[in-house]
């Protein structure tokens, strides 16, 4: 049975090895726990979209491969899923900052502790699993763990000769090149793999300038390991990846008039806009297998990203961007709109200022991991344990000049160009954590320990260095019960915790929750249900300025205390597959979450999304009722498949009460896909995503409405040795 889309149980790392002296080198990249059958073990709430689920949709945008996931929520933004915004269980999706990226069990973000900003991230075509997992399991996978983490899977070296080449071809000259080969045996291997994604873009500028993206991610991997017959094992693999994009996007949105003539449309005032960045990627993991029960996995990693996008920002003095996109036509500050439809500037004030956010970052560390099982009689202990030295460095400088507007022209004026930030930040952290799963009989307890040292330090345009430390204690337990072989029931509670970047005022607190769940599960029969309720009593929620979110000026990267939250709901997934005569199977999946927020004190906040709040306000950006469902008819030589994903209106901003125009109305998404295998090692398959041709408001942030992007219909093929 697939089990591409069944909620599971999450670990600190996976203990599926233990007492298998022939286990696989990489196994523990992966942090979900299963039973020989398949049932999830340990108490928690997990899901994972698996390798047969990615390959079905062949989707690129990774808001789509989790359209189906309960407890996400995806607020879009450029169509593409370039720079995604996601959150869970009401943690702000702006930029991902809120959770704990992973891939391969290693922190991603440029700078988790630094920047969580999530301006890169791995190629959804390049991934063969995606893990998101929420509750007490949390607590191994920081510093983001309000929330909860995501971890993504890469490919694993292969044990004998394979490979795969794979090329499709689309609407607005969208192309996908995607091929990897590698060879190996149990002693050790090599990989190497290239994606790259391009398109012409489906927005359009007045004077047809490009809005399209290049994209390239290249991976490589090399593993060797000793005798496998040896009590004591050892294994290196080294990582090597290099990625780069180059992208006409912007932050620039449309007015809600413009919107409804042409929700595909860009001003002429995002022309200029650019987005280039670069990449590099290294880690070497060493595995030490002291004996079938004890592992020691120790990572030492370094990744680099440098990035320049020039863009617009806003008026030389004029009125907040994103206010204006939603005021009604006629008010005082239409002249300003004016001039972002094309009509020439003729006053100072309404000068373009649009210019370079320069950023490089840093994100260097070693993690190690323990595991250790022992068994006596009917107790079982699996003891994970785990300590993380990471290090960031982020230099930012924006520089931004006045430009003119002449008959659609943007023409840089004569005035001297703007620094508006030169930053250093670094952020050092030691985070330990620590997991106990003692199993008696039939129930098994799972206390857990984190803790994050953080050491900040910033300067600003010549400013003293503001350096501040921060040590957070973060406690959690679970404990789950086998009523019956196909039935457990589980709960669990933990302290949920974000850090304060670098540079805030020393009145800023992290972001803290106690987040609780209890659900059941039931198994077996080729079919997977479970029902999951969660409540996240935030003491300290806050918000991060970024552009992304709607931040200009002073405000950017400053945090702002929230004040009390709560978020609470339930999560449902269903899975079954039926076996049908002549080979057919038709695999079914369902997902919905429920999501109740309440903001419990009242407050006035520089952050946008806030605003002023008062008691009983809905947090902004998470939807009440959500799901998605997948269906599809599977053969051998074949197979056809339906994706849907929906939810209810979103609140841009802090409110209570009916949704307003400029709130996000509900959306309903449908894809599409087919594949016929004619040979062997040969495939063909077409994907069309959007089948419906929606385009209503996705996303009022960073500046204006951002439609979803409309049908796209793609065709490719697959060849394998």
């Amino acid at each position: 049975m697939s089990r591409s889309l069944l909620t599971v149980v999450v670990l600190a790392s996976s203990t599926a090895w233990a007492g298998d002296p022939e286990a696989d080198p990489e196994a523990d990249d992966t942090v979900i726990v299963y039973e020989p059958d398949g049932t999830p073990r340990v108490a928690g709430s997990a899901h994972v979209v698996g390798e047969e689920e990615l390959e079905r949709f062949e989707y690129n945008d990774i808001a789509r491969v989790l359209g189906a996931t309960p407890g996400v929520y995806v607020r879009g933004e450029d169509g593409f899923g370039l720079r995604p915004n996601i959150g869970l269980r009401g943690a702000n999706s702006d930029r991902s900052a809120k959770i704990t990226l992973l891939e391969d069990g290693v922190p991603v973000s440029p700078a988790p502790y630094a920047a969580s900003a999530a301006y890169y991230f791995p190629m959804a075509t390049r991934l063969v699993g995606v893990e998101v997992f929420k509750g007490p399991a949390a607590i191994a996978h920081g510093p983001q763990t309000v929330g909860g983490a995501i971890n993504l899977l890469t490919r694993r070296v292969p044990q004998k000769p394979d490979g795969m080449v794979d090329f499709g071809y689309g609407m607005r000259n969208t192309a996908k090149l995607h091929a990897w080969a590698g060879s190996g045996t149990e002693r050790g291997g090599v990989l190497g793999e290239v994606s790259h994604l391009q398109t012409d873009g489906f927005k359009h500028l007045p004077d047809d300038g490009p809005t399209g993206f290049e994209r390239t991610d290249v991976m490589f991997k090399g593993t060797v390991s000793s005798d496998p017959a040896l009590v004591v094992k050892n294994a290196l693999t080294v990582k090597l990846g290099f990625g780069q994009e180059h992208s006409h996007e912007t932050y620039l949105g449309l007015h809600v008039d413009d919107y409804a003539e042409d929700p595909y449309a860009r001003y002429g005032a995002s022309g200029l806009d650019d987005m280039s960045w670069r990449r590099t990627q290294a880690e070497a993991t060493w595995q030490l297998d002291l004996s079938p029960a004890v592992r020691i996995r120790t990572t030492a990693y370094h990744h680099w990203l440098s990035r320049q996008w020039f863009k617009f920002n806003g008026f030389r003095n004029g009125p907040s961007v994103h206010e204006l996109l939603q005021e009604p036509e006629g008010g005082a500050t239409s002249e300003f709109l004016d001039v972002l439809r094309g009509a020439d500037t003729t006053r100072s004030e309404q000068a373009l200022m649009i210019g370079t956010n320069d950023r490089r970052f840093h994100a260097l560390g070693v993690q190690s991991r323990l595991q250790w099982r022992t068994k006596a009689g009917r107790i079982d202990s699996q003891l994970k344990a785990g300590v993380r030295v990471h290090g960031d460095i982020v230099d930012r400088t924006h520089t931004q000049g006045a430009h003119t507007q002449t008959d659609g022209v943007l023409t840089r004026d004569e005035t001297k160009l703007e620094t508006t930030l030169d930053s250093h930040a670094t952020a050092t952290a030691l985070a330990v954590h620590v997991q106990e799963d003692l199993q008696i009989g039939a129930v098994h307890l799972l206390p857990g320990l984190r803790t994050e040292t953080v050491r900040t330090g910033y300067v600003n345009l010549g400013s003293d260095n503001d350096v501040q430390l921060r040590t957070s204690v973060l406690p959690g337990f679970g404990a789950l019960a086998e009523v019956f072989d196909d039935l457990q029931v589980f709960a669990g509670v933990y302290r949920g915790f974000s850090p304060v970047p670098p540079g805030q005022d020393a009145d800023v607190s992290p972001e803290t929750s106690i987040s609780s769940e209890a659900g059941l599960r039931i198994g077996g029969l080729g079919s997977r249900l479970e029902v999951v309720g969660f409540l996240n009593d935030y003491a300290n929620i806050t918000g991060q300025c970024t552009i992304s979110g709607g931040c200009v000026g002073e405000q950017l990267d400053t945090q702002y205390n929230g004040g009390k939250a709560w978020v609470y709901g339930a999560e449902g997934s269903a899975a079954h597959e039926w076996l049908l005569p002549r080979q057919l199977r038709l695999p079914v999946s369902l997902a919905y979450t429920w999501t109740e927020t309440r903001f419990r004190t009242g407050f006035v906040s520089g952050f946008p999304q806030f605003g002023t709040v008062e008691v009983g306000d809905r947090l902004p950006y998470v939807p009440q009722h959500q799901g998605g469902a997948r269906i599809a008819l599977e053969h051998p030589r074949f197979g056809l498949a339906v994706g849907a994903s929906a939810r209810s209106g979103m609140r841009d901003t802090a409110s209570q009460g009916p949704l307003a125009t400029t709130d996000i109305p509900a959306q309903l998404l449908v894809d599409v896909s087919a594949r016929v295998r004619p040979a062997e090692h040969f495939e063909v398959y077409s994907t069309v995503v959007n089948a419906t041709n929606t385009h209503v408001v996705e996303s009022w942030r960073p500046f204006g409405a951002r439609p979803t992007s409309p049908f796209q219909l793609m065709a490719g093929v697959k060849v394998t040795p």
